[in-house]
């Protein structure tokens, strides 16, 4: 079973990393230009961002799946703590992107990418921290 949960939890560090740089190259580019996305690129990074919603939850219910097939709740240290921290914060970042994505598909106005934007700096600090102390927990 860890073995199958380790897995999981790569291949949503995977997906979930190629969304974020995906999308963020996208969202710059598209800022930079000071026009609204083509239909085709707002499709595309819709799709991209719920591939990423996704590999982020499996990446949340693979890791505390890890936790409780070891049962190490009790031997976790400060910086798998901190590592959580890191990992909130991307996990609230990627859910309200995710609701502004859906609202503009089911209103068909296109989201605020400024606002967007905005929220990303969540994701930006916690992933650092996320990936650093998971590290430094695991070593």
């Amino acid at each position: 079973m860890l073995i199958l949960l380790k897995i999981i939890h790569m291949f949503g560090l995977y997906v979930g990393g190629a969304a974020g740089i995906g999308n963020g190259l996208l969202l710059t580019k598209t800022l930079k230009s000071g026009q609204p996305p083509s239909p085709v690129v707002a499709q595309v990074m819709g799709l991209i961002g719920k591939m990423g919603f996704v590999a982020i939850i499996l990446l949340w219910l693979s890791g505390l799946g890890m936790i409780a097939v070891n049962n190490a709740w009790s031997t976790l240290d400060w910086a798998f703590w901190v590592k959580l921290l890191g990992a909130t914060l991307v996990l609230v970042a990627a859910s309200i992107m995710t609701a502004m994505g859906v609202k503009a598909e089911k209103t068909g106005v296109p989201p605020d990418l400024k606002k967007i934007k905005a929220v990303s700096k969540l994701a930006h600090v916690g992933l650092p921290l996320a990936v650093i102390f998971a590290v430094v927990a695991f070593s």
